[in-house]
């Protein structure tokens, strides 16, 4: 009986020491170090011999440091890998001006699928011609504004595209010719600090996201566009237009993150999910309105203040956040009145999130809560932050909130949570 446990026992040994990862398949191996650096990867040849070769096969090569030392590896890496094996996805960051090209050339031959590249130095936009390559994410300083102009690039089977000028050379926009966006797989767009060309077409795209451009004159011809983010855009004098050429449009994601709100007109037929954004904390982005159509909007989020005047449908989701930031009595009655107005144009909502600040905003002068109007007459759930317990909330301002609603509950108190997503 002694001798038959310890058998069991030994066995059981045995198998809590197996090196079952090494008995993975090269495949799965590197899938799994596909999440780690470059260094890691390949440090891991030490372990054994099972995988002193395993990085040499190796589809995704992510660098993202720059330095003597690692420009040397990044040559190591280059020069001893199994150059009949491909390369899936490639990330470089930075790298030595003489040996910049020689990797885009490297990973384009070697059928490189994804492809992400932030640079110091500039390179022609046809040394990314590929017939494989399915995303390009690329940022570098670009030589002049019309560095676009004459030089274009065939890309058949791309699909996403992100295109992004340096940090340190924001003195200018980047003027992006349509030529450059001839790309007739192109679903995903996302360009950052960009001026677009008069007029363009993508008839396939479905993701778009533009930060610090500006917008063409005419409108643009996105027959299939479904989601779509402006961050801290030059808008033309009247956007109307624009929204309502998108007939596919189903959420859109409006941030001014460095500019104060200027009149706005959202109208959009099929437009489900809104989410505006207004970081600036100024008494004078309350002289211009953002006014919106959309009749079936079912989901809306607001981060800051801003005056709207809403025309749709019963709102599903309303979610309210404002600036976390110190309340002081000069702006304690600033932000009621905003809290009021509103909160006027979204009597329609089912389903009301609020932030911690906009409940001590509301708490803080009973007094003046309790004289207000409750617009919720549709309301069917308060959904209450993190850190608000329910006791908290005070009569006069449940009253203000519930009292158009008298069948609506309190859910106790939860994260918020975002209703859509932009990718």
């Amino acid at each position: 009986m002694e001798v038959s446990r310890i058998k069991y026992e030994q066995k059981n040994a045995r198998t809590v020491d197996e090196d079952r990862i090494s008995k993975l398949s090269d495949d799965l191996i590197h899938q799994i170090l596909s999440y780690l650096d470059a260094r890691l990867a390949v440090q891991t040849s030490v372990l054994s011999k099972r995988w002193k070769l395993v990085w040499t096969t190796l589809p995704f090569l992510n660098f993202n440091e720059y330095n003597f030392v690692y420009c040397k590896f990044m040559i190591h890496v280059f020069t001893r890998r199994d150059h009949i094996s491909g390369i899936l996805k490639l990330h470089l960051f930075r790298t030595n001006v003489w040996l910049f090209q020689k990797y885009i050339n490297y990973a384009v031959s070697h059928d490189v699928q994804h492809l992400t590249v932030e640079s110091d130095h500039h390179c022609s936009l046809s040394s990314f011609n590929s017939k494989t390559l399915k995303e390009l994410k690329l940022t570098m300083p670009f030589e002049s504004e019309d560095v676009t102009k004459g030089d274009c690039w065939s890309l058949p089977n791309l699909t996403t595209l992100h295109l992004k000028r340096s940090a340190y050379r924001f003195n200018y926009k980047l003027k992006v010719h349509e030529s450059c966006l001839n790309l007739p797989a192109l679903t995903t767009l996302d360009l950052t600090y960009c001026e677009l060309p008069e007029s363009f077409s993508l008839p396939m795209l479905t993701t778009l996201c533009l930060q610090w451009c500006t917008l063409p004159q005419k409108v643009w011809d996105l027959p299939a566009l479904r989601t779509l983010q402006l961050v801290d855009m030059v808008f033309p004098e009247d956007m109307s237009d624009y929204f309502l050429a998108l007939t596919s449009l189903r959420t859109l994601v409006i941030d001014f993150a460095l500019q104060y709100v200027r009149p706005l007109v959202i109208s959009s037929s099929h437009l489900v999910n809104l989410k505006i954004k207004v970081s600036i904390s100024s008494v004078y982005i309350l002289e211009h309105k953002i006014v919106v159509l959309a009749p079936k909007l079912c989901n809306f989020e607001a981060i800051g203040f801003f005056r709207m005047v809403y025309g749709g449908s019963e709102l599903e989701n309303a979610i309210i956040k404002f600036w976390d930031r110190p309340l002081s009595s000069t702006t304690l009655r600033h932000y009621q009145d905003m809290i009021e107005t509103m909160f006027s144009q979204l009597g329609s909502t089912k389903i009301l999130s609020l932030d911690l600040v906009t409940i001590q905003v509301l708490s803080q002068n009973p007094d003046i809560v309790a004289h207000w109007h409750c617009p919720f007459y549709n309301l069917k759930y308060l959904k209450l932050p993190r850190g608000c317990e329910e006791s908290s909330v005070s009569s006069a301002v449940r009253n203000y909130l519930l009292g158009g609603s008298p069948c609506a509950s309190i859910v106790k108190p939860m994260p918020q949570v975002f209703y859509f997503t932009l990718y």
